[in-house]
């Protein structure tokens, strides 16, 4: 049989069809994945100087030229403590957070620990309210798999990309008992390569995983090393997102093993004062970073915003500025040594604990007060990180040993801000003493007595410490026992013991002396 010639016109067509095809077969969808570390909540921008850092107005602008500058399909991550941090994102339980998140058009979100800190439920309405999905492959819940609110990848269809993320192995550790209750953290190499797997099947062309909490760069033959080099061997898994075991070491691609991995230090990458762009490429070698300050030396706040950012401060405007008491003067904050927010704050929970003892780090006190009206969202601002109080019971020579723990974090800021404030208590200290002997014995009085080293004291502190926090192993090296643990956040303990002050006084009494 003889068929009929095709026309010169449409063969042409036919012809150029074919050619793209080959085109777009060769040559995938150019993606670029914009990621944005530890928002931390800050809906406004910081105030430095003349400059102003941060905010979702000047971080929607970012995003935006950073997308006007890439090719093909853009991707935005926001990795880690997004959703808690600011009085904004507390009294919205993290809802203004996730609507600003729509708005600025995330793709995904990787769970951190502070995601945590309003507690799962919170956590899955949150997740409902989101037009993005909770990245966490390794978590599961009571049944062994992943619960409700969070999913193990983001697949893009339209540029046939996956990306996977990892929860960090401190998640449960840096929450409370009842807010990550039943939850626990699968092999992540395991959790990794199921994840792999799925997406394969998707038709996904390129792969990245997001794991913040594994370092990369650690020294040669160590642990963290061990960790990061184990996560590489996970096969398909095209470049990787980690974290840096050090602030000094510089940001950007590394090649590994035919890997590109992309290093970030949590440091400097935070609170959402830097966004980030990395490129997929068809090799590692190709694959291009780059960093921008978010800031108003380079962006003008997104007007696209403006709607939801003044409803959002309207709704949320008579709540914060609710004023619970006045401050008759200035309460300093130090956090090497006695000061007066210290003072003050160990005397209401050791109060509303009925302990003998209270001993707090100074780190888990943000700000101090100025003289004046003290509204909720200063009481917030004081404690930010909220928490729980802990009860339990130590013996004389237990209770020296924490007090020395305290002072070994004086004039050492790598250490962290653990030194403690007390209430119930006095001591003297040589800030030249050995190492875990720097208190001297005589000078301990408990409730006016001096310290009897066999007797039993009753002992409040928060759950952090009491918990490991900042190094304070000594609760569970010496099993010792938790006697009560209170419900009520410790923000709205100290509200309510500022309103029945009505007028705040310094208690500064000269409880803790450096010799």
């Amino acid at each position: 049989m003889v068929r009929p010639a095709r026309s010169t016109a449409a063969a042409a067509i036919l012809a150029s069809s074919a050619f793209f095809l080959l085109i777009s077969c060769a040559a995938p969808m150019k993606v670029s994945v914009v990621h944005v570390n530890s928002l931390r909540g800050q809906i406004w921008p910081a105030k430095q100087g003349e400059l102003l850092r941060g905010g979702f107005s000047l971080l929607s602008s970012a995003v935006k030229d950073l997308g006007s500058r890439s090719e093909g399909r853009q991707l935005t991550i926001g990795v880690f403590n997004s959703l808690h941090g600011s009085a904004e994102a507390f009294f919205t339980e993290g809802r203004a957070v996730v609507d600003l998140m729509n708005a600025v058009g995330f793709d995904a979100l990787v769970l951190g620990p502070r995601d945590f800190y309003f507690g799962q439920e919170a956590l899955a309405r949150l997740a409902e309210a989101a037009d993005f999905p909770f990245l966490a492959a390794n978590l599961r819940g009571p049944d062994g798999a992943l619960p409700a609110f969070a999913k193990a990848y983001l697949y893009d269809e339209k540029s046939k990309t996956g990306l996977i993320g990892l929860a960090p192995r401190q998640l449960l550790a840096q929450n409370l008992e009842k807010d990550v209750r039943g939850l626990a953290l699968a092999d992540d190499l395991s959790a990794a390569k199921a994840a792999v797997a799925e997406l394969k099947k998707l038709g996904a062309k390129r792969i990245g995983l997001f794991a913040g909490g594994v370092a990369w760069g650690a020294a040669e033959g160590s642990p963290a090393e061990a960790e990061a080099l184990a996560l590489l061997g996970v096969e398909g898994i095209d470049q990787f997102y980690l974290g840096s075991p050090s602030p000094d070491l510089p940001d950007g691609v590394f090649v590994s093993g035919g890997r590109a991995v992309l290093r970030q230090s949590g440091a400097r990458f935070t609170n959402g004062y830097l966004a980030a762009r990395t490129s997929f490429a068809p090799s590692p070698e190709g694959v291009e970073f780059e960093a921008v300050a978010v800031d108003s030396s380079r962006y003008q706040p997104d007007p696209a915003l403006t709607v939801l950012l003044s409803s959002i401060e309207e709704a949320i405007a008579a709540a914060m500025g609710d004023v619970v008491a006045n401050a008759a003067e200035d309460l300093n904050l130090e956090f090497d040594g006695e000061c007066a927010m210290g003072n003050l704050v160990a005397d209401v929970f050791r109060a509303h604990t009925g302990a003998e003892v209270f001993a707090l780090n100074s780190g888990k006190i943000r700000r101090p007060l100025a003289a004046g009206p003290i509204t909720r969202k200063d009481v917030y601002e004081v404690l930010p990180f909220g928490g729980n109080l802990v009860l339990t019971a130590m013996d004389g020579r237990q209770l020296l040993a924490l007090l020395n723990k305290g002072c070994e974090f004086a004039g050492k800021p790598q250490l962290g801000r653990g030194f403690l404030q007390v209430s119930g208590l006095r001591f003297a200290w040589d800030p030249d003493g050995p190492p875990m002997a720097k208190v001297r014995p005589e000078s301990v009085y408990v409730g006016g007595a001096p310290l009897e080293l066999d007797r039993s004291y009753s002992v409040a502190t928060e759950a952090y410490i009491f918990g490991g926090g900042d190094g304070y192993d000594i609760f569970a090296a010496e099993a010792l026992p938790r006697l009560r643990f209170f419900d009520e956040s410790i923000l709205t303990v100290l509200e309510a013991a500022l309103r029945s002050m009505g007028t705040v006084r310094r208690p500064t009494d000269g409880r803790i002396r450096e010799l």
